[in-house]
């Protein structure tokens, strides 16, 4: 319902003077009209004008649109963009969504698709492109309502619908006998006033004036009332102050009812003559109130906003609901079931069928879910909005300008035939056998600075960890590999936790260092387009996600990496490219980001993270948090480990059902510790679960061993040669770790690509090759006593580190890894 969105919405639309184009009387005329809320009248003179501006076409558009006749508003938008002038990107936006509401899905995407390019980083433009693809299943009926026109409803505008004891408060323009009856230029109908009707059966029915002190001289609804109805929160019209803009602001009334009346209304302490503050929706005790406001600092148009007050009655600083709720669009008519928390609200700015329509989140301790539009039959192209629901969640109103109802706007009452499945998860947690402590091996794992994509997609694979924005703070890089076991013949699904970690510690990383840049180069045999989406989903993970800010990040897309996956040196190219090749690739110059000996050079990986593990550990050595049923419930989950000492630790968020954590990790410092765990997932829906156990670990005093420090360096294809980066990195890094006496255990790996013999030679060449530099690395540091152990396994896949299943595996399996054990 256009006439719904708070006043100075008029003015949230692009307004600008003509340049070289000078307005005519008629048009003159027609912006006063216009500006008054006439709109019959100025689209009479619009259209009576020899030329109009692009303004006043722009205005006739609107206007046309304002009293729902969306047809005309689509012609004089397309005149207005084939024009070519003055066009504005909101212009677009407008467009799409009218064409929208005259059911033309597939043109509304095309000029949808203009407004993209000139404003990516708008949050409506966002939701569009996560949910475009549902509209199918948004179009569909699955049965779930069924949905009653009332028999209250009538030629006038009937909506915002309200629980009172047991009566249905709502507003309306229907006509009351008066001496008087003044009418809203918007419409051509009366202003509309409260009325309160009793609820027989699937029906309303008797409505009469709610209260006659309380309906004025204009807009007076819709209402909100506590749950015992001893207050009263109501929108109306200031009609005591009117702006030079002759823009009449909305504000917000409260009273309470107290010796069997209502108390003289009290203005809200947020009620402003520059903006309008509106549709009110108190909590059950009446403390906290959500509101609609087009108040400066929101994310534009009209907002939903929460405000809080204390026992005293006095008001807290009003928040907003954030992205999750608010776009540059309007967001309007809050409702809050509060034993399910579940949160209703109606947008035009998110992912719909067209007009205003319905959207639910499930509100969190942190925050609210991820929203979702409730499709067919709620919502239609039309106006849908103003969704209110009983604490069953079975039964509720809303209010719509579909047609078939009997006014410009009607309500309907809807009952839910197909209930919500209860989402729930088992919980379980096992803690490991009392075992000794073993040697540990720190290894400082490299990072290859690939992300593999899979031909035919410019998706991010789901073997990447890909978190969402709230899960950000629970991220620790250091944390990463405590989180899987090892697996038969040394292989580690540690290593593997951390490389399918890279955007989230290339993006915690850039939050740190805010001076960092990056560039992302897409490579892909399907061409340079498709290479440069890869690197924008890349991107656009970062900025959406981590917060980045865009301009340091740039993308480009190419047919062929700068360093192919199998050519000797990776400097020859090849004639086809390799499955590997399908990648992005992140260069940078900030050493913070990437190893200090490598920065600036595409081939090279990351920072190392470090992995501190016990080598020997049976899978004993680890506590079990299993989730059952959490990957097909949840979006994710989390751990919180409350120690009896006070100590508090975060792990997480995860997506399987079980993961293992080291007790050592947990434990620390201690040998024994008792903790409270709670689990916290969010379901796919956007509900919150929330488990709690209890966990006893205890370790036997330490054995007294020696600490193992392992380094990795990877090669590239068929390479042996440690090229003079690796030689200062060895001599730099690794040898300063060698002391008097140590061992110093040299072992080469290939991948499974070429011939078993060539790849055990080339297996020795490398682990040698590594030897020599760091003979000479301790020959110049005076030390000659240490023990060099060099073998060369080639592609023994009983020893290799990782399975050659995946391209980055075959990368990470190119490899020499140093085990330096010191006396």
């Amino acid at each position: 319902m256009k006439n719904l969105l708070i006043p100075i919405l008029i003015f949230a639309g692009i307004s600008m003077n003509a340049i070289g184009q000078e307005k005519s009387s008629k048009e003159l005329k027609g912006d006063k009209y216009y500006f008054n809320y006439s709109f019959d009248k100025s689209i009479d003179l619009y259209n009576r004008a020899n030329q109009l501006t692009p303004e006043g076409q722009r205005n006739l558009a609107v206007s046309y649109s304002n009293i729902d006749k969306t047809v005309e508003s689509e012609e004089a938008y397309l005149k207005l963009i084939n024009t070519g002038k003055e066009i504005v990107p909101e212009d677009y936006y407008s467009y799409s969504m009218i064409l929208k509401s005259n059911g033309k899905y597939a043109e509304s995407q095309k000029w949808m698709d203009r407004f993209i390019e000139l404003k990516p980083n708008d949050l409506r433009v966002k939701d569009y492109l996560s949910h475009k693809a549902s509209l199918p299943e948004l179009k569909k009926d699955f049965g779930k309502y069924k949905i009653t026109n009332l028999n209250i409803n009538s030629e006038a505008l009937d909506f915002g619908t309200s629980y009172y004891k047991d009566q249905i408060v709502f507003a309306s323009t229907r006509s009351t006998p008066r001496m008087i009856v003044r009418k809203y230029n918007w419409t051509g109908k009366p202003f509309w006033d409260i009325y309160v009707s009793d609820v027989d059966g699937g029906q309303l029915k008797s409505p009469v004036i709610f209260d006659k002190s309380m309906n004025g001289k204009l807009h007076d609804g819709p209402v909100s009332f506590n749950h015992d109805g001893t207050q009263i929160a109501y929108t109306k019209n200031n009609y005591d102050h009117k702006r030079k803009d002759e823009v009449i602001e909305l504000q917000i009334w409260l009273s309470s009812f107290k010796d069997d009346q209502w108390t003289d209304p009290e203005p809200f302490v947020l009620n402003n003559v520059k903006y309008s503050v509106g549709q009110p929706f108190l909590t059950s005790d009446g403390r906290t109130m959500y509101f609609t406001s087009d108040m400066p600092g929101g994310f534009g148009g009209t907002d939903i906003y929460r405000i809080t007050r204390n026992a005293a009655g006095v008001w807290g600083k009003a928040e907003n609901l954030g992205n999750q709720i608010n776009t540059e669009g309007d967001e309007m008519f809050p409702f809050l079931e509060q034993k399910s928390n579940s949160f209703f609200f109606s947008s035009n700015g998110r992912f719909g069928l067209g007009g205003l329509d319905m959207f639910t989140s499930v509100m969190n301790e942190t925050g609210f879910g991820p929203a979702t539009n409730m499709g067919s039959p709620l919502n239609t192209q039309y106006d849908d909005f103003a969704l209110i629901i009983n604490d069953k969640m079975n039964k509720g109103y809303f209010s719509s300008s579909r047609p078939g109802g009997k006014g410009g706007d009607d309500i309907y009452a809807f009952d839910v035939l197909i209930p919500d499945i209860i989402e729930d998860v088992d919980f379980i947690v096992k803690a490991p056998l009392n075992i000794p402590y073993k040697p540990i091996i720190r290894e400082y794992f490299p990072l290859r600075n690939y992300i593999f994509f899979k031909a035919g997609t410019t998706e991010i694979p789901a073997r990447y960890v890909l978190l969402k924005k709230d899960q950000v703070r629970d991220f620790k890089e250091d944390q990463l590999e405590s989180i899987a076991s090892l697996d038969v013949h040394a292989r580690s699904a540690r290593q593997m936790t951390v490389y399918y970690n890279i955007l989230n510690i290339l993006g915690d990383r850039m939050g740190k260092n805010p001076s960092s840049s990056i560039k992302l180069v897409g490579s892909s045999a399907q061409g340079p387009e498709k290479a440069r989406k890869m690197a924008e989903s890349c991107k656009n993970y970062l900025v959406d996600v981590f917060d980045i800010n865009p301009s340091r990040i740039l993308v480009e897309g190419r047919i062929k990496p700068k360093i192919p996956s199998e050519k000797v040196g990776g400097k020859l190219e090849l004639e086809l490219l390799r499955e590997e090749d399908e990648r992005v690739s992140i260069e940078s110059a900030t050493p913070a980001l990437l190893n200090q000996f490598y920065s600036g050079n595409e081939s090279m990986p990351f920072e190392p993270v470090q992995i501190v593990n016990g080598q020997e550990n049976s899978v004993d050595g680890f506590a079990t948090f299993n989730v059952a049923g959490a990957e097909k419930t949840l979006r994710s989950w989390a751990l919180k480990l409350e120690g009896e000492n006070g100590e508090v630790q975060h792990f997480g968020p995860f997506t399987q059902d079980m993961v293992e954590i080291d007790q050592r990790s947990i434990l620390g410092d201690n040998l024994k510790q008792n903790y409270k765990v709670t689990m916290t997932g969010q379901t796919k829906s956007g509900a919150v679960i929330t488990k709690e156990s209890n966990l006893q670990l205890e370790l036997l005093p330490p054995i007294t061993s020696p600490e193992v420090t392992r380094f990795s360096i990877i090669f590239e294809f068929d390479d042996s040669r440690s090229i003079s980066i690796y030689e200062k990195y060895l001599t730099d890094v690794v040898v300063p770790k060698i002391t008097s006496g140590g061992i110093v255990i040299i072992h080469g790996f290939t991948d499974v690509i070429g011939e078993v013999e060539h790849n055990r030679k080339l297996s020795i060449a490398r682990a040698t090759e590594v030897k020599n530099i760091i003979e000479k690395g301790l020959s110049n540091a005076g030390i000659n006593d240490v023990k060099l152990d060099v073998q060369g396994f080639g592609e023994d896949v009983d020893t290799a580190p990782f399975e050659n299943l995946l391209p980055e595996r075959h990368f990470y399996n190119r490899t020499v890894i140093i085990d330096i054990k010191n006396n």
